[in-house]
């Protein structure tokens, strides 16, 4: 869900598109509300279906549906982009849907929906030093200050929570931070090989290799738990709205705006994620909570570059009398 994120650094994965790019149109402005509602809904449909069916089937499940709703509206056009690329759909599918998705799914039996978006939102995080790390991009003051917040809320999130502290709480923190990590090697794998397929092709290879990468991990875990009908409901939702529905949509604003603009789902996810927790599941909004969405916020802004330059009073009465003095 925070994947938006992922395509900060990807100007080139856009194509001859990117000098056209508008300001954010009303359209647009709807579809990030959009995938910041049904993205930060996947974490409370995950939270109540992965204890019933188990968190490797819950994944697998949620990936199946959405791929069977991706290939009946685009299956024809995407194997034809499929064929001579398989492997490249295949990684790209474990690193962008089955690998985070379970991990995702595990978190979320032991972390609250709120807290387990909050480590998702760690994407940029992940992406910004493998793009120093990997990629050779010099790290700036600004985003080194960023990661430093990010870090920072990781401990207080962790620190403060109210969970019992233990291996079960580590695995799964571990697991929610094992996510982002993944979206961020995938958005600089499919970076530079797939930037010439389409957001609704993109999305069906995605999902569909995703699917197919996590069956045999659903199988090894066992026979899947039994459904009630809230766990079905919500599989259901997960697969169709968070998936199927929500990456044709991020593939389409990225085409539209900008990489910048599209990350800004990543502030989103988290506060919606945080609201469906504690409405539909009562799930305590605690100051540490807060606090960890506050630096989480903090974090994104510095790494993203999104913050606007500040303009003092005074610095613009300065910059007019000098153009005067020019004119």
């Amino acid at each position: 869900m925070a994947a938006a994120a992922v395509w900060r650094h990807d100007q080139d994965m856009t194509t001859s598109v990117t000098a056209a790019r508008r300001p954010l149109s009303i359209v647009d402005f709807g579809s990030l509300l959009f995938l910041g509602a049904v993205w930060g809904a996947a974490f409370l449909f995950l939270r109540i279906a992965a204890p019933e069916v188990g968190p490797a089937w819950a994944a697998e499940i949620r990936l199946a549906i959405g791929a069977a709703v991706l290939l009946a509206v685009a299956g024809p056009t995407t194997l034809r982009l499929v064929r001579g690329r398989a492997a490249t759909f295949l990684i790209v599918g474990a690193l962008f849907s089955a690998v985070p998705f379970t991990l995702i799914a595990v978190a979320t039996v032991t972390l609250p929906a709120g807290f387990a978006a909050l480590l998702n939102a760690a994407t940029p995080l992940f992406t910004a030093v493998i793009a120093v790390g990997f990629m050779g991009q010099k790290i700036s003051a600004r985003v080194a200050a960023g990661l430093a917040v990010g870090v920072v809320a990781v401990i207080v999130l962790v620190g403060w929570s109210p969970l019992e502290p233990g291996a079960t709480t580590i695995l799964a923190v571990a697991a929610g931070l094992g996510a982002p990590l993944s979206y961020a090697v995938a958005g600089n794998f499919a970076r530079a090989r797939l930037a010439d397929v389409a957001p609704l092709e993109l999305a069906t290879g995605m999902v569909s290799a995703g699917a197919l990468v996590a069956l045999p991990v659903a199988l090894l875990s066992g026979a899947p738990g039994t459904l009630a009908l809230d766990g079905a409901v919500s599989l259901l939702a997960v697969g169709v709205l968070s998936t199927a529905v929500a990456w044709p949509i991020f593939f389409r604003v990225l085409r539209r705006t900008t990489p910048t603009a599209a990350s800004t789902a990543t502030f989103i996810v988290p506060a919606f994620a945080i609201a469906w927790g504690s409405l539909i599941l009562a799930e305590p909004v605690g100051i540490g909570l807060l606090v960890g969405f506050g630096l989480i916020l903090v974090s994104l802004v510095l790494v993203l570059g999104i913050m606007p330059p500040v303009r003092l009073p005074w610095t613009a009465r300065a910059t007019a009398a000098a153009r005067g003095a020019t004119g």
